[in-house]
């Protein structure tokens, strides 16, 4: 009986760890990657909401949101355009720790690359531009009119330091929705990345 119970108390340990292992935000996923990233790269998720499934089935991608990382100390940090990561700050424009951006209620799986067309002097006037339009409303709207969504965010702030940056743009039809888009997936397919981390990983 006493054999048994010191089983039963391994076995749950080993599942608690197991499990704690593959959360996307646990501290030993973290720390694979913490002291490899850099500011100025780009962090990529698939969400587990209706509005990210939807952004993954129109955009055929990984990926349905995209961010930028702009510290790495003390804490990783993240700005990004979202609807409702933070239902204190929705549909507008935040700066959010790494453990929030991938958490498990937001996060199905994320992805670090590093931009290498970027130097480092301008990836810090793309982070202090992004940084300016903090609190800036969400606007999810085509190419020709105002707009200012996860990936415009980025790519708008890109071109004005690296004008000939230049990712593909998706036509959709929707009776809501309709004109030229933005999907993370196109980030995801630029010829001059990096992939620094991925989780899961990939064989």
């Amino acid at each position: 009986m006493k054999y048994c119970r010191y089983f039963c108390l391994l076995l749950a340990l080993f599942v608690h760890f197991s499990f704690a292992e593959q959360s996307p935000n646990s501290p030993v996923e973290i720390a694979k990657y913490s002291n490899l990233v850099k500011v100025g790269d780009w962090i990529f998720r698939k969400g587990v909401q209706i509005d990210s499934l939807v952004v993954n089935q129109v955009g055929a991608g990984d990926f349905s949101h995209i961010g930028m990382i702009i510290a790495v100390e003390p804490d990783i940090k993240i700005i990004h355009a979202t609807t409702d990561d933070d239902h204190n700050r929705p549909n507008q424009v935040i700066v959010s720790t790494l453990a929030e951006f991938i958490s498990p209620q937001l996060a199905e799986k994320y992805a670090i690359a590093r931009p290498n067309f970027l130097s480092v002097n301008q990836k810090q006037q793309i982070v202090e531009d992004l940084l300016s339009q903090q609190g800036a409303p969400f606007i999810l709207s085509s190419r020709d009119r105002n707009h200012l969504y996860c990936t415009t965010l980025l790519a708008d702030a890109i071109i004005k330091y690296q004008p000939d940056f230049n990712v593909q743009w998706q036509y959709v039809d929707f009776p809501l929705v309709s004109g030229d888009y933005l999907f993370p997936n196109a980030f995801a397919e630029h010829s001059d990345i990096t992939w620094i981390y991925r989780y899961p990983a990939t064989e």
